[in-house]
């Protein structure tokens, strides 16, 4: 997926890929999609019901198919059977694929991207490697999956909440050899490379409010390292309580990427958000944790306390140095 400006969230793990995980500026992005990034429960304005093309079935007919439970924990339903070879861990597949919540929301599809998709099979969540492990080029299936071969107890916010189960539409389209895959992901990576440092060169703030707190405001030699592994600006300390694991928190806040790109804010929205302390990622709940209501401060996540190797695809590049304002407005 072309790494383009758009917003997305500061949470454990990002959205696909929500599939494969991966600047979503708070201006263009090339989904069109709209992802305030905080909210750790699903939002309608986040579904992309309208992107599925009207032959692929729809929720409620999938709700009414019998699916079979598999061995490996996933629930299936052959929907078309398909020729040829499996596909096998190291191989990169091609496929169409609509995810649904529990509700009946897309949280993603590969028709929101612009068509097939390819991914390396071993990027994929367990539960989809399991499906893609049965499948034959031309097949397609439905299928449940428990949120143990997901995302899990932390979900991925603010699309896919904690402990959920997740339904999908999967069409293998073709599968290249690993000696293939290698070839074609090279190219690839090159290809996103380029793409990414284009995007680092022609970031798009234009929609982020010049009112709004702003990247170069603080220069780097006042952060302080933390025995984390995250470094702190204070700006203004706070005249209230500190927040728990537990709590549910109000705030402020606008995340960059260290080129200066936002990948999202609050203040794009012109509303604060709010989630629970424990639904983020590791970097930016140590941050909330150490502040006082009424608080400001800045905050560097380095990657392994972000989104790590994996990054967030199509939104943060793998291995990226986060910062964050943050403006702790309450607690609940």
């Amino acid at each position: 997926m072309p790494i383009n400006n758009m917003k997305i969230f500061i949470v454990l793990f990002a959205l696909v890929s929500i599939i494969i995980s991966g600047c979503q500026a708070s201006g263009k992005n090339p989904e069109n999609i709209d992802i305030p990034i905080i909210k750790p429960t699903p939002d309608s304005n986040l579904c992309l019901n309208e992107d599925v093309p009207n032959e692929i079935p729809s929720f409620d007919e999938v709700q009414s198919l019998e699916l079979i439970l598999d061995n490996s924990g996933v629930s299936m339903h052959e929907h078309k059977e398909g020729k040829g070879n499996k596909p096998t861990v190291q191989d990169l597949v091609t496929m169409n694929y609509v995810g649904w919540l529990p509700d009946g929301c897309v949280f993603d599809s590969s028709f929101s991207r612009g068509g097939e998709q390819e991914m390396l099979m071993v990027n994929l969540i367990p539960g989809w490697i399991d499906t893609m492990l049965t499948m034959n080029p031309g097949s397609i299936k439905i299928v449940k999956i428990p949120s143990s071969l997901a995302y899990g107890q932390t979900g991925s916010p603010p699309i896919i909440p904690a402990n959920t189960d997740l339904i999908f539409y999967i069409e293998l389209v073709n599968i290249l050899t690993p000696q293939e895959a290698i070839a074609t992901a090279t190219v690839e990576a090159e290809i996103t490379k380029k793409e990414m440092e284009n995007n680092m060169q022609d970031c798009d703030n234009s929609d982020y409010p010049k009112d709004a707190p702003q990247f170069e405001e603080i220069s780097s030699e006042k952060f302080i390292m933390q025995d984390s592994g995250i470094k702190i600006a204070d700006i203004k300390l706070g005249d209230g309580r500190s927040p728990y694991e537990f709590d549910e928190v109000d705030l402020h806040y606008t995340g960059w990427l260290m080129n200066g790109c936002v990948f999202d804010s609050s203040f794009t929205r012109g509303e604060s958000s709010q989630f629970p302390v424990d639904g983020v990622i590791q970097g930016f709940k140590e941050a909330i944790l150490g502040m006082n209501v009424n608080g400001i401060r800045r905050v560097e996540i380095p990657p392994e306390l972000g989104y790590g190797e994996r990054g967030a695809t199509g939104v943060i590049p793998p291995n990226s140095t986060l910062v964050f304002h943050i403006e702790l407005l309450g607690i609940k």
